[in-house]
């Protein structure tokens, strides 16, 4: 049917009758998508709400599944946390990152396989046996080591060790959901082959001393980041060295590079020192963060979050947020995997300290009030982008 009939359209006005005209023909006029531009005034509106994940709830959660779904060889004993404010969407933590935990026990292997989405694993219960295989490298895992597994890259997983084995995952399957890019491929067999000068899970190809023989890689590296390496690394800083919003904040960079830990996601491991009261700012990122250490509160606009050891907790973009650690002698230590990459490449990342704005105003516009951009440790008016 192409029109309306008569009587239908002497109801409605001559814009809604056209509307409906030119529905029946797949087309839209742009004034009906206005109220989404107007509801963007002030920036986007978050994707989820800020949540707290107990880990003994998960772990309650993790020691169920594995009497209900039985050995990993019917699927991978994972469970993803699932933001409450996001109802109707694709189920994620974020609306870019999927993050969860996932366990395996004594004498498991997780059978291998690919996909284009990209994960880190961050290890919260490890031992030196256990190991994930990435591209034919051997990667230990051990407390608190983060792995890195690039897209399309095929891993299996392999507890030998006597002992459960549990880690934090992160994939940016909703980043690659939006933009339709999800190709996923079995390898066929349970474990691949395991390359030459792997045998102390360190990652050979992605270090600086490599194999002349091979073609050498810049990106899709197998990486591991041992936790004592990165703890060494930040005991070289002050108590209070970093800034007032995030405290100590390292990135853990691609070591072929220098940037982001992956083309998507980067992974930050924070430290705010006894008594940090931090300052309140928001980024157009949104953020999934595991607490090693230490104990606090994770405030936004609207609550007051307490956290703790072993909990994960869910920043949505555009988010007012600060962090405090209620310790006096004790820092809080704090993994974290973001979204920023991916931003940064279409130039989306946007940082606001709450303290400055309308601080300082425009030359050419004295009485016009300015909002200073916090980008990665150095301030830009607007006048300056």
């Amino acid at each position: 049917m192409n029109s309306l009939n008569t009587s239908q359209e002497t109801e409605l006005s001559p814009l809604e009758a056209f509307n409906q005209r030119a529905a029946q023909k797949n087309l839209q006029g742009q004034w009906i998508a206005e109220e989404h531009l107007l509801r963007a005034i002030g920036g986007p509106r978050p994707a989820g709400i800020p949540f707290r994940w107990h880990w003994k709830d998960v772990e309650t959660a993790l020691e169920e599944a594995t009497v209900a779904l039985g050995p990993v060889d019917t699927a991978r004993r994972h469970l993803t946390f699932i933001n409450p404010g996001m109802s109707g969407r694709a189920a994620a933590t974020t609306h870019t990152i999927s993050a969860g935990f996932q366990l395996v026990k004594s004498g498991e292997v997780c059978w291998s396989h690919r996909h284009t989405m990209g994960a880190v694993r961050f290890v919260t219960k490890g031992h030196p046996e256990a190991y994930t295989a990435v591209d034919g490298e051997k990667l230990a895992m051990e407390d608190f080591d983060l792995l890195i597994t690039p897209r399309f890259s095929w891993h299996d997983h392999h507890n030998p060790s006597d002992q459960d084995v549990v880690w934090l995952d992160g994939l940016d399957i909703g980043l690659l959901l939006a933009m339709g890019a999800v190709y996923y491929e079995p390898y066929g067999e349970d474990s691949q082959k395991l390359r030459e000068g792997t045998s102390e899970g360190i990652g050979t190809r992605s270090h600086w001393l490599r194999p002349t023989w091979e073609r050498g890689r810049s990106g899709r590296l197998p990486v591991r980041y041992p936790w004592s390496e990165v703890k060494t690394r930040l005991d070289m800083y002050e108590p209070d060295a970093g800034n007032p919003y995030d405290g100590l904040a390292l990135r853990y960079a691609n070591p072929a590079n220098g940037g982001p830990t992956m083309p998507t996601m980067d992974c930050w491991i924070q430290r705010l020192g006894p008594g940090f009261d931090g300052k309140t700012h928001r980024r157009s990122s949104s953020a999934i963060t595991y607490v090693i250490a230490g104990e606090g509160t994770f405030e936004t606009d609207d609550e007051s979050i307490t956290f703790a050891a072993g909990d994960t907790i869910v920043l949505p973009n555009w988010t007012n947020f600060r962090w405090t650690n209620r310790s006096a002698t004790e820092p809080v230590l704090l993994f974290s995997m973001h979204d920023i990459p991916a931003l940064e490449a279409f130039g989306l990342l946007y940082e606001e300290p709450e303290a400055i704005l309308n601080a300082a105003s425009s030359p050419a516009n004295p009485t016009a009030p300015l909002k200073p951009i916090y980008r990665h440790g150095a301030f830009y008016d607007q006048d300056e982008l």
